[in-house]
């Protein structure tokens, strides 16, 4: 189980960092404005939180969960405003598929990094995971490269609702839990004011979310994956990081 556990802890940190590098990324943000998203982040939270469909903004901001509830609601209702959930879900989609194909279209093993995690995202169960739920039916590209991120982007959804329900069950609240992980320029970063709690007091608790993520996950790779598939995938993921950020201008 250690073995495992280690393959889903790679795989998990390579794909939350390749996808973040796609959602952060100027060019990103440059594509939504250009799209007609005045401010870039409404354009974020419209495009990842769009397969949710025409909900509110309070909705939206409780699957999204770790950010400050009514900067969310009001970079939503901006977001949907411009082309409707639907729309923005699909452009957001059609983003990720463009920047695979320009980054990461280098890297070895992307079939591979889809067939893999495509047999992951199969076999998981979509209760209590909305955002997963949503773009595991969005259809993927044809291509490598952009099928490959496409992917990772839907299993970093499916990390972040166990995780998101693994916190909100746990008593750390959301502050404290972004105080515990990057700290306050990242609290800042999901729209919430000071002061900060620190949560110093929680550090048990949040390393117990962080367990429960991760056996969780190991047990969804576990029902998809063989040992020797799931390590493949880590190492795999992890390489394909490497060459996005060699790909990537800074």
């Amino acid at each position: 189980m250690s073995e495992l556990l280690d393959a889903v802890g790679a795989t998990g940190t390579a794909m939350e960092q390749a996808v973040a590098t796609f959602m952060l990324h100027p060019e990103t943000f440059g594509e939504s404005i250009a799209a007609g998203y005045v401010n870039p982040l409404a354009g974020y939270v419209a495009g990842r939180g769009g397969v949710l469909g025409e909900a509110s903004g309070g909705t939206v901001a409780s699957v999204f969960a770790v950010f400050e509830p009514t900067a969310l609601c009001a970079m939503w209702d901006e977001g949907v405003a411009v082309r409707g959930a639907a729309g923005a879900a699909q452009l957001y989609w059609d983003q990720t598929a463009g920047f695979g194909r320009k980054y990461l279209a280098g890297a070895d093993g992307l079939d591979r990094i889809a067939a893999l995690g495509e047999k992951v995202i199969a076999a998981t169960p979509s209760a209590g995971l909305p955002l997963f739920a949503g773009w595991r039916a969005m259809p993927l590209a044809d291509d490598a490269a952009a099928r490959a991120l496409q992917v990772m982007f839907v299993l970093r959804e499916l990390r972040a609702a166990v995780h998101f329900n693994a916190l909100c069950i746990s008593g750390v609240t959301p502050i404290e839990a972004h105080m515990l992980n990057k700290g306050p320029q990242y609290a800042a970063m999901f729209g919430w004011p000071e002061p900060y709690a620190d949560g110093a007091d929680k550090r048990d608790e949040y390393a117990q979310i962080e367990q429960v993520t991760n056996r969780r996950m190991a047990d969804l790779f576990a029902a998809a994956l063989d040992p020797a598939e799931a390590a493949e995938l880590a190492r795999l993921s992890t390489a394909a990081l490497e060459s996005l950020k060699a790909a990537v201008p800074g």
